[in-house]
């Protein structure tokens, strides 16, 4: 797959980056074009069928058309407009030069209807419905002006009869093909649609599938998944991480009290909060109720436990209910992973810290700090003594 390192850079310098590439590779094609109906002109020249000197003129007017067109796309200037190509003034300007040739050309002067034919298909797949069948009028009028002028003028070899021949073919040919090019245009405009219409319900079946409505934060299935990839970082770059389960205290009196509605206001308050006061590397998902689960990659016990105790001074001082009439407090259990152990044993582990911070009276954090269940094969497991702590490691909460 080729990408922008291995273009070389030349061609950078040509067609730009960006949006500004895209549209700069349309005036490429619209230059080839260019190209090939020149080589055309100059074999036309060759064969003695038009004179030298229109050639130049005409060359001369595609090559300063397409300068300036190119320049002004390539700048950048055009993608103020809606249509940044600015491919209906373009196929405007073309079908002028085409009617040119028409004029100088000579006898040979009906082999460039085509070309009119071919400036209206090229412009289509830019320009909406409307301004395809306002290229084919255009297309169409002009080259009535011309014949009228060369019937008008009495131009050698052009006679009523091949004048109105020329613009009955013309007319019908353009008209037809405009009509085709909005068609085109439409259902390219609609299939346009239904892809940004389908491209919409996917960015809303992917928030649905990973947000909890309620709070806006990451549910528990997308949790699960970020731990996942946190697990895999963790083991090629032996960084360490915490999680965290925190639980609003006493929220089934919440809503007993001040309705359900109280409650999920609560709820998006405390998600609201948490989230300014976390760092942008960690995660926080709703895992069920009111229940929470933190993932924070990159540090110790320790560290988390100052960042868990300041979330937890923030929602006690954080007036609840329409008029602040209330507050609610936390509890928290913290892990620290350890090497071995999956996700759910890692996340068990601050359950069971939790489930200690709610027995000794909540509004509180604490570390777990279990003995691990397979010691490493090169150290003897300590003797526990008989009567062992609570397996949970209290640090000295800030006041609240």
């Amino acid at each position: 797959m080729t990408t922008l390192r291995s273009i070389p850079p030349w061609v950078t310098w040509i067609t730009g980056t960006g949006p500004v590439r895209r549209h700069v590779m349309f005036c490429l094609g619209a230059g080839l074009i260019y190209a090939i109906t020149g080589a055309i002109l100059a074999h036309s020249v060759w064969l003695g069928l038009i004179p030298e000197r229109v050639f130049w003129l005409l060359l001369g007017c595609m090559l300063s058309t397409f300068v300036v067109f190119f320049t002004l796309v390539r700048s950048g200037w055009t993608q103020r407009f809606e249509d940044p190509v600015l491919a209906l003034p373009h196929g405007m300007v073309s079908v002028l030069m085409v009617v040119l040739a028409y004029v100088l050309i000579g006898d040979y002067r009906g082999d460039t209807i085509i070309l009119l034919a071919q400036a209206v298909a090229v412009a289509m797949f830019r320009l909406r419905p409307r301004q395809c069948l306002f290229l084919g009028a255009w297309a169409t009028g002009w080259l009535s002006l011309a014949q009228f002028g060369l019937v008008w003028t009495g131009a050698s070899n052009f006679s009523v009869h091949r004048g109105l021949t020329h613009f009955g073919v013309s007319a019908a040919s353009l008209m037809a093909l405009a009509v085709v090019a909005m068609w085109i245009s439409a259902m390219r405009q609609r299939i346009s649609r239904q892809s940004d219409e389908l491209r919409q319900t996917l960015v809303q079946a992917q928030a649905l599938a990973t947000t909890d409505m309620l709070t806006g934060l990451l549910n528990r299935r997308a949790m699960t998944d970020h731990v996942d990839n946190e697990l895999a970082c963790i083991s090629r770059s032996k960084h360490p991480a915490c999680v965290a389960l925190i639980d609003i205290d006493h929220f089934k009196k919440v809503n007993d009290h001040y309705g359900h509605r109280m409650g999920d206001e609560v709820l998006r308050a405390f998600a609201s909060l948490a989230q300014g006061d976390l760092r942008q590397v960690d995660k926080l998902a709703r895992w069920g109720g009111e229940e929470f689960l933190l993932l924070m990659p990159h540090v110790e016990a320790s560290q988390a436990f100052v960042a868990v105790e300041r979330l937890r001074n923030s929602i006690a001082v954080h007036p609840m209910g329409d008029n602040g009439t209330f507050n609610v407090t936390i509890s928290a259990g913290i892990a620290q992973f350890r090497p071995g152990e999956t996700m759910d044993q890692w996340i068990e582990r601050a359950d069971h810290a939790l489930y200690r911070a709610k027995q000794e009276g909540r509004n509180q954090c604490l570390i777990d700090d279990s003995v691990p269940a397979v010691p490493p094969a090169d150290t003897a497991p300590p003797a526990a003594p008989a009567s062992r702590a609570p397996n949970v490691v209290r640090l000295q909460p800030s006041s609240s």
